[in-house]
């Protein structure tokens, strides 16, 4: 193998090296952003499941 193809590769595999690590930092970021999201929606669900009491309501307790 020649000493340009060989430092071609070289070269290659770095940049693919770069690119995954980049592709890995942005998924992670996105699965925060995707948990963060999951819990929102859990708290409002919650909040929603939970029956108002209106004044009238409060009223006659």
């Amino acid at each position: 193998m020649s000493e340009e193809r060989f430092a071609n590769l070289e070269t290659m595999v770095a940049f693919h090296e770069d690119t995954i690590q980049k592709l890995n930092d942005i998924v992670y970021e996105q699965q925060m952003k995707i948990d963060m999201l999951e819990e929102k929606v859990r708290v409002l669900t919650q909040i929603l499941q939970v029956p108002e009491q209106t004044p009238a309501d409060a009223s006659e307790e």
